[in-house]
């Protein structure tokens, strides 16, 4: 139905408020469960294990080409489910902060920011952000 409200995950990565759907989410786990990669390729951070399966974290910082900062004082790690290609896949980023679940109305969809009460956010769309190349090249655990 068009002009439906939805809710949505807010979170900050980089000193930026951002925002993804919550409908994504798939859970939210500790920093310290990131497990490095040794030689891993530019923008794959590591894996992490929920609900016994491996997942990807990627740098989302520098895949949306933000500054590099240092992560907050409550660093989660975001797990999604998202689509790349004709698959469905689970992907990980750290967040230097994750604050809440909003319901917005479509209405305070502008341009691609969630304009309501309270920060404006930019949105997220990992469908749109991450590509079947990505799945196949960035996240591959060699070199």
């Amino acid at each position: 139905m068009a002009g439906a409200a939805k809710a949505y995950l807010t979170f900050r990565v980089a000193r930026q408020d951002l925002a993804t759907e919550a409908a994504n989410v798939r859970g939210i786990l500790p920093l310290s469960d990131l497990v490095h990669m040794p030689r891993a390729r530019p923008g794959f951070l590591g894996v992490v294990t929920l609900n016994g399966r491996v997942v990807n974290v990627i740098d989302l910082s520098s895949k949306l080409r933000l500054p590099a900062s240092h992560p907050g004082s409550q660093p989660k790690i975001v797990v999604l489910e998202v689509t790349a290609g004709d698959r469905q896949h689970m992907a990980g980023f750290i967040a230097d902060r994750v604050s809440d679940v909003v319901v917005y109305p479509a209405r305070d969809l502008h341009n691609g920011v969630l304009r309501g009460t309270g920060r404006p956010r930019r949105l997220v769309d990992f469908t749109q952000l991450l590509c079947e190349d990505d799945v196949a090249g960035m996240w591959a655990l060699s070199p």
